[in-house]
């Protein structure tokens, strides 16, 4: 009689263990060789151009934008921020916290196919950043908000509202910092 409450209790185990596996969706861990930020000179003087390049040969990667350097509002927040290249002095920006209506609407998704890229312009024309026509340098900071290994159309509902996506880096967002001259140089 105990062989045979072990023997069921095992069978129990076996087979909750083989649904849980079952009903988890398996997710792809992504490394920070990925995806690769790319920052830029954009359309006009006050535009920031910046590039996701995704390096999977395979994985499509579909990315939360928002508190990123994709987001429109980056410079405000601190997912971009600004010192000045001669002095290396930083530029203090408002590090606004941004309300905003969930869920996340499906434009603010990014999707990049394998060996792709894909940018947005971020504006430069706020009104507290310097227009003195010095150099500044622009960089990257801050973590992916969330990020998931498919297309953006098959993220359901559930998935963008929890905002966590199924994949991500454990590091934190980086580049190389471009160098952009801020409004007109003086010439006298």
């Amino acid at each position: 009689m105990a062989v045979q409450r072990v023997f069921v209790s095992l069978l129990c185990l076996v087979s909750l263990a083989a649904i849980y596996r079952y009903n988890t969706p398996t997710s792809y861990n992504m490394s920070s060789s990925d995806l690769k930020i790319q920052l830029s000179s954009g359309s006009s003087p006050s535009v920031l151009k910046v590039t996701i390049e995704n390096k999977s040969p395979k994985h499509t990667f579909s990315l939360l934008t928002w508190n990123t350097p994709l987001d429109e509002q980056a410079l405000n927040i601190g997912a971009l921020t600004l010192e000045d290249a001669e002095t290396g002095e930083a530029v203090p920006g408002p590090q606004m916290k941004v309300n905003r209506k969930l869920p996340p609407p499906r434009d603010a998704v990014v999707e990049v196919s394998p060996q792709s890229t894909a940018s947005r312009e971020v504006n430069l024309s706020f009104p507290w950043i310097p227009k003195d026509g010095k150099v500044y340098r622009i960089k990257t900071q801050g973590a992916w908000k969330a990020v998931w290994a498919k297309p953006a159309s098959q993220i359901t509902d559930e998935e963008l509202s929890d905002m966590i996506g199924d994949s991500h880096i454990n590091e934190n967002i980086s580049s190389e910092s471009v160098e952009l001259q801020l409004g007109e140089a003086n010439t006298s």
